[in-house]
C-alpha cells in the first residue's frame, strides 16, 4: 500500500468519526477518486466540473434531466405556461427541507431567481439561463411564478441549471466582488447530500446522506471524495479496493481497468468536447492581451487547423475511446438534431498549412521558424495539469506545427492559474481545454458571446462577433424547434470558420467501479456519479 492511500485511509476514517456516524456505516460508505477539486462552491462563480458535481449533491433545481435525457420534476412537482408563453407555474413538492431543518418555499425560490435577475454581475454563471426572465413570485408557500418577457422553447432546460441556494448565506452580498469571493465551503442545500467536510489541504470532502430528501434517503450513508495527484495513483487505488469509483479513468487506462478484477470499467458516448482555444480577445479589452499577434491571423489559424491530424489524436491519445471533433456542439446532443452535420472539417495536410502560410507571407527562417514583418511564429501552448490526455496531445501538436514553422512551446498549468490567465487577462497563445456540454445547445453557444468574456465568465476565448451575439438571442426567441435548429447551425459554422476554438475531440465517458463492493449505479450520459444514480446505489448483500 503507497503512502498516499495510506493517509487517505486515515484522513477518512478520522473524518468519520468526528460525523458521529456509527461504525457499521462506513460500509456504505462510497468513496470515490478523482484527479480535481472544486474551486469554489459557490453556484454564483464556479467554473470547474468539480464544482458542478457538488452542486447536483448538495443542492436541487426546480427541474433536473433524467437519466434517459427527459427533463422530470425536481423541486417542482408539476408546472405549465400561460397561454401567451409568458407566465411559468411551478407547484412545489410538499416537505422539502433545507439541510438545516427549515421548510422551503416558493419565496425561497423566488428570492434566488430575483437576485439572479437584478445582479446578473455577480451570478454572472447565471446569466444566460435568466435571459429573457422578467421577475419571479410567490404566489403561496408552494407556488412559484416566473414572468418571461417572451415565450421561452428551453425552460425546462434554463431552469435546470438555477441551483436554488440558502437565502441567508447569500443576501447579505450587495457587490459582486463580495458575492463572488465568497466560497461557501459550508453550504445549506436541499438536496440528496449535505457537506460533512470539506479540507482543501488534504482535499477530501465527505458527503452525508440526508435523511430528509424529498426523494427518499440515499440507499449509503456517505460518499468520500479524494483529489489524487496523479492519474496512475488514482487507478492503483481502484485496483487494490482503496476506492469505490473512479469517476475518470485515463484512456491509456481504460482497457487495463476493464481487465482487474471485480472492476466494471463503463465506457458511454458522452457531450464533452476537447478544444485548442486559440486567443481572441478584442485588442481593446483590459487588461491588454498577452499574446503573439500573429495568433489573431485568420491565415495562421487556418494554417494551425490544417497541421493537426485529429484522427491520430484520437487513436494515439484516446486509444479510439471518441471521435474526432468539428463543432462546438457534440454530435450527441439531441440525437444528433443540433450538430451541424454539413460542416466539413479541415482537411490534415501538412504540405497545405506550408502552401498557407507561404501565400501568407510569412518566410522561414534559416532556424526552421516562419517570420513575418518581425514577427516569429512562436507560440505558447498550455494545458491544464490535472488532464492526464493532454501532456500527449499537446506534445503531437507541437511536432506536426514544427513542419510548418512554428515554433510552440508546451506547458502544464495549474487549473485556477488557467481560468485567470483565459478570462480575465487574455494571457496566453493557444490552450488544450475542455467542455462538459449541457444538453441543451444554448450553454455552449453562450460561451462564444461577447458578454461572456468578463471576469467570472464563460468565455476563455474572448471571442466577440456582433452578428453571433445577435442570431444567439434569437435562438433563445425562436418556439419552433427546426427554425432554431437553422440558426444553431448557423452559428456553428461561423465559430468554425472564425476558429477561435479548434475542436480537437470528443470523448466518451470512461469511469468504473467496485462491482464487488456496490451495485446499482445508472450507466447514462449523466455519469455514474450522478446524483441519480448514487440515490440508487446500494452496497452487495
Amino acid at each position: 500500500m503507497s503512502k498516499n492511500i495510506f493517509a487517505l485511509l486515515i484522513v477518512v476514517l478520522l473524518l468519520a468519526a468526528c460525523s458521529g456516524a456509527p461504525a457499521e456505516s462506513a460500509q456504505a460508505s462510497v468513496r470515490v477518486g478523482w484527479l480535481g477539486f472544486p474551486d469554489t462552491l459557490n453556484p454564483a462563480y464556479a467554473f470547474l466540473t468539480e464544482s458542478y458535481t457538488m452542486f447536483d449533491y448538495v443542492y436541487s433545481t426546480l427541474t433536473t434531466e433524467g437519466p434517459d435525457g427527459d427533463y422530470i420534476g425536481l423541486l417542482a412537482e408539476t408546472w405549465s405556461v400561460s397561454d401567451d408563453g409568458l407566465v411559468w407555474t411551478y407547484n412545489l413538492r410538499p416537505g422539502i427541507k433545507w439541510h438545516n431543518g427549515e421548510s422551503l418555499t416558493a419565496e425561497q425560490i423566488a428570492w434566488n431567481i430575483n437576485a439572479f435577475i437584478t445582479n446578473s454581475d455577480g451570478w454572472v454563471t447565471n446569466y444566460s439561463y435568466i435571459i429573457g426572465f422578467v421577475e419571479a413570485r410567490a404566489v403561496d408557500a408552494t407556488t412559484l411564478e416566473i414572468q418571461v418577457e417572451y415565450p421561452i422553447s428551453n425552460m425546462d432546460y434554463r431552469v435546470s441549471f438555477l441551483y436554488i441556494v440558502y437565502p441567508k448565506d447569500f443576501e447579505e452580498f450587495t457587490t459582486p466582488e463580495d458575492l463572488q469571493n465568497f466560497t461557501n465551503f459550508s453550504p445549506v442545500g436541499t438536496g440528496p447530500f449535505k457537506i460533512n467536510t470539506l479540507d482543501k489541504d488534504q482535499r477530501v470532502i465527505l458527503l452525508d446522506a440526508n435523511p430528509d430528501y424529498f426523494e427518499g434517503r440515499a440507499k449509503i450513508d456517505q460518499i468520500i471524495y479524494q483529489t489524487f495527484d496523479n492519474s496512475d495513483a488514482l487507478i492503483q487505488a481502484l485496483k487494490v479496493g482503496d476506492i469505490d469509483l473512479a469517476s475518470e479513468v485515463p484512456d491509456s487506462a481504460f482497457t487495463a481497468v476493464a481487465a482487474f478484477e471485480n472492476v466494471k470499467a463503463v465506457s458511454l458516448p458522452g457531450r464533452s468536447l476537447t478544444e485548442l482555444i486559440l486567443n481572441s480577445a478584442p485588442e481593446g479589452h483590459d487588461p491588454t492581451p498577452n499574446r503573439n499577434p500573429a495568433i489573431t491571423d485568420p491565415q495562421v489559424r487556418l494554417a494551425i487547423a490544417t497541421a493537426i491530424n485529429k484522427m491520430d489524436l484520437v487513436d494515439v491519445v484516446l486509444l479510439g475511446y471518441g471521435v474526432p471533433g468539428v463543432s462546438i456542439i457534440p454530435p450527441t446532443l439531441g440525437g444528433g438534431f443540433w450538430f451541424n452535420k454539413d460542416l466539413p472539417d479541415v482537411k490534415f495536410d501538412i504540405a497545405e498549412a506550408n502552401r498557407i502560410l507561404d501565400e501568407a507571407g510569412y518566410v522561414l527562417g534559416s532556424d526552421g521558424v516562419r517570420e513575418k514583418d518581425g514577427v516569429r511564429l512562436e507560440f505558447r501552448l498550455q494545458f491544464p495539469s490535472d488532464q492526464a490526455s493532454y501532456p500527449r496531445a499537446a506534445d503531437m501538436i507541437a511536432n506536426w506545427l514544427k513542419e510548418v514553422g512554428m515554433q510552440v512551446t508546451p506547458s502544464s498549468v495549474d487549473p485556477d492559474s488557467l481560468v485567470v490567465a483565459t478570462n480575465p487577462n487574455a494571457d496566453y497563445d493557444m490552450v488544450i481545454w475542455g467542455w462538459g456540454s449541457d444538453p441543451d445547445p444554448d450553454f455552449m453557444l453562450s460561451v462564444m458571446t461577447s458578454d461572456q468574456y468578463a471576469e467570472g465568465g464563460w468565455s476563455d476565448s474572448g471571442y466577440s462577433n456582433p452578428e453571433y451575439d445577435q442570431l444567439y438571442a434569437e435562438q433563445q426567441i425562436v418556439i419552433d424547434e427546426t427554425e432554431r435548429q437553422k440558426i444553431i447551425w448557423q452559428m456553428q459554422e461561423m465559430v468554425f470558420n472564425d476558429r477561435p476554438y479548434i475542436v480537437l475531440w470528443y470523448g466518451n465517458i470512461l469511469q468504473a467501479y467496485r462491482s464487488d463492493r456496490f451495485t446499482g449505479f445508472i450507466e447514462s450520459p449523466l455519469g455514474i456519479d450522478s446524483f441519480q444514480s448514487l440515490l440508487n446505489v446500494e452496497p452487495v448483500k
